[in-house]
């Protein structure tokens, strides 16, 4: 069963691999249970589309 605000999968086109804090890490693991994520790395793309989205309304 998908999770209720599961995003449509994407194609994986390469791997990032950085250090963060222990709070970004803690923040990441949040953030995936309370979007109801299936990944950190769904995570991270649903945060770079909305921060792109912003970007684009600011100009």
């Amino acid at each position: 069963m998908k999770p209720k605000n599961a995003m449509p999968a994407s194609t994986p086109d390469g791997f990032i691999n950085v250090a963060v804090s222990k709070s970004t890490r803690q923040g990441l693991h949040h953030l995936k249970e309370s979007m109801g994520a299936a990944s950190q790395a769904e995570v991270v793309e649903r945060l770079v589309r909305m921060a792109l989205a912003i970007e684009k309304a600011a100009k």
